[in-house]
């Protein structure tokens, strides 16, 4: 919240001018198009001279088409008849561990079975997800099988006569000609902006300015229209190609955006300077027919805008806590309890979350019947107990700094708003979440538009939606389920990455938001079981294992043991 008001104040000194004196139309501006390096594969290979049905086959699934270029790269390894008929849907089917094999004549075939110039190939491999329509990655599991009709054709070449009915391509090439670019919204109250992470072709480096803003004109993707939001109305268009101009800025010049206030306009430029700049390094010229959107600012840097990342809210100074001997204490060298009764022994404290800006704290506390109950209070004062509770609570999780969520007894969620002062629970609407399995665990992120959680041992992320008072996690998606280990732990690295903990070899992994890349932290020093996982806002990561506490900064990084050698019963958390 500082952040932004400090963004809006920078903004407010720039030299205003009148809305009136912005014309209605505007007489459009010449561009080139923009280069901004070598661009690869611009026209779609055909397979090798003289491969066999099995490598045409292959080579097909190894194409990399997506439906940016209508499945071009894909479609010469088609017969002229068969690349006419193929009409493969608008989402993309991604697969591993690929293999083609031949398919045996049916017994009532006559030998040989079928002719010479004619191949049954059968593909088969492990679903690792699909590529919307939207352009956004969604996990799956289970096995895949098609079967491929193979001809030779008028030039003695092998090509598919009967294609699979979707585009089906390797991981390999998904993760070689596409690359993730986070297209950014609005979060949930409007005030910051977060991403989405889309992948788009990366195989003309020219084009992708302008695929980023039509991605950004399209809206949040298909799982989180709910939780996130346009700044950007519905009719807005681009009045020229998003291209270079002569001076080297990238011009976007918008139309259709109506009556738009300062605020909307910040907004905007926000969401279309940082969506920018994972595909270009120049500065943006953001215009609205012909004049620059935001009076007096004639081009824009994502340092401009950096303020409006929610993700960038989390004050970098503050150390953590850490849970030790059901008091509270500060991550430092000194192993300083917390002022207050969280840290004197007043209470006695099981498990808690500091607020983003660290002034409030809440803690799950055992009350004297012997269950749980949930105490939210400023740091270092007195708690409030909150009325709900129960014999097991998750560790609480921040969403701004006026709602605390925590799970009870592992299947019911509640969040805790606040009013008038007080703290009011309310029941989430969690069943599409859970699925009537257990939930041991539930981290929002820092942007509010997102939940993580585990549930029954498996790694599931859904969208926080709000419909009036009441709120629900929809559409989840499992993220590795069909990996062999048991998810432990979770915690949110930064807006497009989680961490989590794990029952197998590797105990620690950072995973995208989408569930496509998992890379393993360094196994060396830590011992099974992981009891704890949390992650700061420098990317420094903190887990408890057997022994201490251990900290790093980087997948590749060794764990070293937290100054202060804190016991591995020790619970670390950081704000969020």
């Amino acid at each position: 919240m500082i952040r932004r008001r400090l963004a809006a104040a920078v903004l407010v000194v720039l030299p205003l001018a009148s809305c009136a004196s912005i014309p209605e139309r505007s007489d459009p501006m010449a561009v080139k198009p923009i280069v901004e390096g070598n661009t690869t594969r611009t026209t779609a290979p055909e397979p090798p001279p003289g491969a066999d049905p099995f490598q045409v086959v292959r080579s097909f699934v190894d194409s990399g088409s997506s439906p940016e270029t209508g499945f071009a790269a894909a479609r010469e390894h088609l017969t002229r008849d068969a690349e006419r008929r193929w009409e493969p849907g608008p989402s993309v089917l991604v697969v591993d561990d690929l293999g083609t094999i031949p398919v045996p004549p049916a017994p009532d075939q006559p030998a040989p079975g079928q002719p010479d110039d004619v191949r049954l190939v059968r593909v088969q491999g492990d679903r690792v997800g699909q590529l919307r329509p939207d352009f956004s990655f969604v996990p799956e599991s289970g096995p895949y099988q098609a079967q491929v009709r193979v001809v030779r054709d008028a030039r003695d070449q092998w090509r598919i006569a009967d294609p699979p009915p979707d585009m089906v391509i390797s991981r390999s090439s998904f993760k070689r000609d596409l690359m993730p670019v986070p297209i950014y919204f609005a979060d949930h109250d409007g005030r910051g902006v977060v991403p989405d992470l889309r992948w788009i072709s990366s195989q003309t480096e020219s084009t992708l300015p302008r695929r980023v803003v039509e991605l950004l004109l399209g809206g949040p993707s298909e799982g989180f229209r709910g939780a996130m939001r346009s700044k950007l109305p519905s009719g807005a268009y681009p009045r020229t190609n998003v291209a270079e101009a002569d001076d080297g800025a990238l011009l976007v010049n918008l139309s259709g955006l109506g009556d738009l206030d300062l605020e909307a306009r910040r907004m905007i430029a926000a969401q279309v300077v940082l969506s920018l700049q994972s595909v270009s390094k120049a500065r943006v010229r953001l215009q609205e027919e012909g004049v620059p959107l935001l009076p007096g600012k004639r081009d824009l840097q994502p340092a401009d805008v950096r303020a409006f990342e929610v993700d960038n809210e989390v004050p970098p100074d503050l150390p953590g806590l850490a849970v030790v001997g059901e008091r509270l204490h500060v991550l430092d060298e000194d192993v300083a309890p917390v002022p207050g009764p969280t840290g004197s022994g007043a209470l006695e404290v099981l498990d808690g979350a500091q607020s983003t800006d660290g002034s409030r704290l809440a803690a799950v506390v055992r009350t004297p019947a012997g269950q749980v109950a949930l105490r939210i209070g400023p740091y270092g004062e007195a708690m409030t107990e909150v009325p709900v509770g129960g014999s097991f609570m998750s560790r609480p999780t921040w969403r701004g700094d006026s709602e605390v969520w925590t799970v009870v007894n592992g299947g019911e969620v509640f969040r805790a708003v606040r009013e008038n002062g007080a703290w009011r629970p309310q029941r989430v609407d969690a069943a599409e979440f859970a699925g009537g399995r257990p939930v041991t665990e539930l981290r929002l992120s820092h942007d509010g538009t997102r939940a993580a959680g585990v549930v029954d041992g498996r790694l599931v992320v859904a969208a926080v939606v709000d419909q009036g008072d009441a709120t629900a996690l929809r559409d989840p998606v499992v993220l590795g389920a069909s990996r062999s280990f048991r998810i432990t732990g979770v915690d949110w690295l930064t807006d497009k990455s989680l961490v989590v903990a794990t029952d197998g070899s590797a105990p620690v992994m950072e995973v995208s938001v989408d569930g496509f890349d998992w890379t393993e932290y360094a196994s060396a020093n830590l011992t099974q079981p992981i009891n704890a996982v949390t992650a700061g806002p420098d990317r420094r990561v903190v887990v408890a294992d057997q022994s201490w506490l251990w900290e790093a900064d980087a997948p590749g990084s060794v764990w070293s043991v937290l100054p202060g050698q804190f016991k591995g019963s020790s619970i670390p958390f950081f704000p969020g």
